[in-house]
């Protein structure tokens, strides 16, 4: 593996850069779903509760996640192969 290629927005270690370079992940944006949780819970007339949210939000991840984990395999498939070859 190329580690000077390795790209500095995959960089784990820098959270304060992946947030600016992913600007979904942001408290603007979780701000707007918690507004939209709120407004679906009253909409049900269920008691809307920051648990229920986390539990909310931790299941959009675990999508994302799931979403990340499908092209990195496919990316890896595509690509095992290649390991010899000289860019």
């Amino acid at each position: 593996m190329d580690t000077n290629r390795f790209k500095a927005s995959h960089d784990f270690s820098n959270l304060q850069k992946n947030l600016h370079n992913n600007p979904g992940y942001s408290v603007e944006s979780y701000s707007q779903q918690v507004k939209d949780y709120l407004h679906d819970m009253k909409s049900k007339n269920q008691e809307a509760t920051k648990h229920g949210f986390m539990t909310h939000a931790q299941k959009s991840a675990k999508e994302v996640w799931e979403e990340i984990q499908e092209i990195a395999s496919e990316a890896w498939e595509k690509n095992k192969n290649h390991s010899d070859e000289k860019k």
